[in-house]
């Protein structure tokens, strides 16, 4: 019987962890939908430029993930994002016009910023 209750203990840690995780998921999910959309609306992106920015999205969201999961030390991740980060960055610039480009970069200091704000809470 204490064994039982030991493999159902461990279960239910075990489905309460993977419920969190799916969560987090779904958050970073809908926060990138939430992004896309005010992007949408703040570069007035036209249909096709939206389709383009959807996938250089994701795109990137993917190599990020990557990047995090990877082997090595902090300061070669850090680099390796530097690096994406510009590579998404020129993607963007070539679709994008002057003016469009300019507040996606404004857009992105206004970011940066929320994130080291997350930081400090």
């Amino acid at each position: 019987m204490r064994k039982f209750k030991l493999a159902f203990l461990i279960t239910f840690i075990f489905v309460l962890n993977s419920n969190n995780i799916v969560a987090q998921d779904n958050n970073r999910k809908d926060e990138m939908v939430e992004q896309i959309k005010i992007a949408k609306e703040r570069l007035s992106l036209s249909e096709q430029q939206e389709f383009t920015f959807r996938e250089i999205t994701k795109k990137y969201v993917i190599k990020l993930k990557e990047i995090k999961n990877s082997e090595g030390s902090k300061r070669e991740k850090f680099k390796k994002l530097k690096e994406s980060k510009d590579e998404k960055d020129a993607e963007m610039k070539a679709f994008l016009s002057e003016e469009q480009y300019n507040t996606y970069l404004q857009m992105q200091e206004e970011r940066k910023t929320q994130m080291k704000g997350r930081k400090r809470e």
